[in-house]
């Protein structure tokens, strides 16, 4: 348990209930990996460094365990959640990748000029990122070609559904893109797709944006098992 969770601070003018500041806190903090799977935090240590009392930080916790992204285990405290399996691994990329191609399918339906215009200037500024090596960057741009997908597929549901999967996943993909070869990969997966979008054929993007998941499934399986192989 560490001394300092490096939280960043509240915003002191915000007029958001202190118990959603909070929990936007941590769980941001999860989510950009200040607080790293399996870490134990207490509400006492939250509410030390936030400068608040412990009933905003127990209400924002019991939110971030809706979402799975601590978990409270009696008797022995909380704990940010991790992905414990590759079976947890398959089962969620397995879902992500019909949905996916869903939204893919949904997308070509709906696709004009101004829509792949967008696509393609984040295609190449994935390649110019990556010729900079900056990692960072790349992945937000492949996190907003993404966006624009499932905001063109036009379904709230699907949407939302495809956000919480993406965070479920989201602390594994930096590790898995930093290897050897594997954001390259990924350029060359989502021109596939923009040309599937382009020809507007649904069923060929459903296919492309498929492949895509796999192959980001097998990266992060193969990252997994480094990071416990270690272990």
């Amino acid at each position: 348990m560490s001394d300092d969770l490096n939280l960043p601070p509240l915003d002191s003018y915000s007029y958001k209930p202190l118990r959603k500041q909070i929990y936007e806190n941590l769980r941001e903090s999860i989510l950009d990996g200040i607080l790293k799977p399996g870490e134990k935090i207490t509400e006492m240590e939250i509410a030390s460094e936030l400068d608040v009392s412990r009933t905003p930080v127990r209400e924002a916790i019991q939110m971030l365990e809706l979402e799975n992204l601590v978990a409270v285990v009696p008797k022995r405290g909380i704990f940010i959640a991790g992905i414990k399996s590759k079976k947890e691994i398959n089962d969620l990329f397995q879902v992500r990748a019909e949905l996916e191609g869903l939204a893919a399918y949904l997308a070509a339906r709906e696709m004009n000029q101004e829509i792949l215009n967008r696509l393609e200037q984040h295609i190449v500024d994935l390649e110019d990122c990556l010729d900079e090596n900056e990692l960072d960057e790349c992945v937000e741009i492949e996190i907003s070609f993404h966006q624009i997908i499932y905001d063109t597929a036009d379904n709230i549901w699907l949407k939302k559904m495809l956000d919480n999967l993406f965070e479920q996943i989201n602390r594994f993909r930096s590790s898995s893109l930093d290897r050897e070869g594997r954001m390259r990969q990924t350029l060359e997966e989502l021109r596939e797709l923009v040309e599937a979008l382009r020809e507007e054929e649904p069923e060929k993007a459903r296919a492309r944006a498929r492949e895509h998941i796999e192959q980001a499934r097998k990266s992060i399986i193969e990252v997994f098992d480094e990071v416990y192989d270690e272990e």
